[in-house]
């Protein structure tokens, strides 16, 4: 059982890549697909605005629940997993994410990692989303001293970062040891 987390802030090129390498690993004759927490959270609230910081919070832990829910079905179903949405900066995040999981996949991590004028490009060409605020992601993972698993500057064509993470999985970088993360 794999699994791949691609963490990344908002606009720093986690879909398609994600998307592309899940083609790709069937290409090699795997079963693979692409999770996104983000389609769990719209299941439950697809406006993304909520007026009681309670329901917000609810609605966010059970998106968490049934995100891990679906992960750990694939993973039973032999699929290699590629899951994105989830923020992994911190010990403390890959633990609490994994603590989720009722099965104990080979877990890799890649922090796609992307200069901030791209960011605001990407972010641009979207549209306006008052709910993103990039300069606070970016000075969070600026700021992060520790990183588990492989940073990887997604700075190619999508197809090509695709398959370099790709390459990076085959040659096991990026494994993480979870025991060292619990």
């Amino acid at each position: 059982m794999k699994l791949i987390l691609l963490d990344g802030g908002p606009a720093s090129g986690k879909n398609t890549p994600g998307a592309l390498l899940a083609r790709k690993l069937q290409d090699h004759g795997n079963k693979a697909t692409l999770l996104d927490l983000d389609t769990y959270v719209e299941h439950l609230n697809p406006t993304w605005i909520w007026n009681d910081k309670a329901k917000e919070e609810n609605d966010q832990q059970n998106a968490r629940a049934n995100f891990a829910e679906a992960i750990d079905n694939y993973l039973r179903q032999k699929y290699i997993v590629i899951a994105i949405g989830e923020r992994f900066l911190t010990k403390e995040n890959i633990a609490n994410f994994i603590g989720r999981l009722k099965t104990s996949p080979s877990v890799y991590l890649y922090h796609l990692s992307i200069p901030f004028s791209m960011r605001m490009e990407r972010l641009h060409k979207r549209g306006p989303h008052s709910l993103i605020d990039l300069a606070k992601d970016q000075k969070d993972r600026d700021s992060n001293l520790k990183w588990y698993g492989y940073i990887y500057r997604n700075v190619n064509s999508e197809e090509i970062d695709a398959k370099n993470l790709f390459k990076l999985i085959q040659d096991n970088k990026g494994l993480l040891d979870t025991n060292m993360v619990k």
